[in-house]
């Protein structure tokens, strides 16, 4: 339950992690650690990039000059079973093997959004006198909707020559005594229907968006430390772009859009401070800022949705077809 609170607060499912998951990382050895980490928290930057490149647009239509829009934008983006795990070889770690033996070198293990329910452990100096098993960490896998929740207030006002400037943000937050989180992201839409006579007879209205989001989260360890040592705690920095084209119609209530579009960006994670190993053998040794990683991702997505306009009040719902599916829901107000 920690671990799933501490993902929809900080809507950064690959640094849900306690303090026993981070000793039982750093008792297969420093070396071992930062390769084991590398795969392990790659599925869930990857998730938020996904996340974040959504929830820009509910129409191609950009607004008049000073009219302008806010409310706020949820995502959820779902996460199929073949990115719970990532395929863990022991030939690439230095004396580590998997404690059961008819597991071989090579097993699917969980990663940061997986789960493991099978217990599946590794021996560190394997055959030695220092030997030592490990039990692999969880992620935070086993929620019924096996997805990854965000949310943001977003803005956005009309300017000159057919272009509209977005704002979304999450001010910094203190959602628990260990954990606080901030994000904050800019856009600009340029709608090319006006430009060009034809496509004023035309039933449909096109533009182009370009889009950013950058998201920060902060985990103090300190705040229940089991591990000796200090100053421990958990950055994260994930950027994620958008490039798009959008396409809707031009109904006065009920209208539909689509986009397609390419989505790239990384993630950066940081467990920093001071840590003495508890078990194994390297049991009392003290590591500093012993793992940083950092992912990359991008790849093509299509989006399609519809806005229901009343008055001021405005609302949309879309599915977008990606790396991580995600259905975006926005409730705004606008003139």
């Amino acid at each position: 339950m920690k671990k799933l609170i501490l993902l929809l607060v900080l809507l950064v499912s690959h640094l849900s992690f306690s303090q026993t998951d981070i000793d039982r990382i750093l008792e297969i050895g420093i070396v071992n650690a930062q390769r084991y980490s590398q795969d392990y928290f790659a599925a869930g930057g990857e998730s938020l990039v996904n996340n974040m490149s959504n929830g820009w647009y509910n129409t191609a239509k950009v607004k008049k000059l000073f009219h302008f829009e806010i409310g706020v934008v949820g995502n959820l983006s779902f996460v199929r079973e073949e990115k719970q795990t990532f395929l863990l070889n022991t030939r690439d770690y230095v004396d580590l093997v998997f404690t059961d033996p008819n597991l071989g070198t090579a097993e699917n293990v969980p990663n940061a959004l997986g789960q493991n329910q099978n217990g599946i452990s590794v021996t560190i100096n394997p055959g030695q006198i220092s030997e030592f098993q490990v039990t692999l960490p969880n992620g935070i896998g086993g929620s019924a909707l096996n997805s990854i929740p965000g949310g943001f207030i977003q803005g956005s006002m009309g300017l000159i020559k057919s272009t509209e400037i977005k704002l979304r943000f999450l001010p910094k937050l203190k959602v628990r005594d260990n954990a606080k989180i901030q994000l904050y992201g800019a856009a600009l839409q340029h709608e090319i229907t006006d430009w060009i006579f034809s496509l004023k007879r035309f039933p449909l209205r096109i533009s182009g968006l370009l889009g950013y989001t950058n998201v920060k989260g902060f985990y103090d360890l300190n705040a229940e430390s089991g591990i000796g040592g200090s100053g421990q705690e958990v950055k994260l920095n994930s950027n994620s772009w958008v490039i798009s084209g959008i396409l809707s119609t031009k109904l006065p209530v009920i209208n539909f859009y689509g986009g397609i579009g390419y989505y790239f960006g990384s993630t950066d994670a940081d467990v920093l401070g001071t840590y003495q190993i508890q078990n194994g053998p390297f049991a009392s040794d003290i590591i500093t800022n012993p793992i940083s990683v950092r992912n990359k991702t991008n790849g093509v997505k299509a989006t399609i949705g519809a806005k229901v306009q009343y008055g001021v009040f405005r609302a949309n719902l879309d599915y977008s077809l990606q790396n991580y599916q995600n259905l975006t829901l926005g409730m705004k107000v606008g003139f």
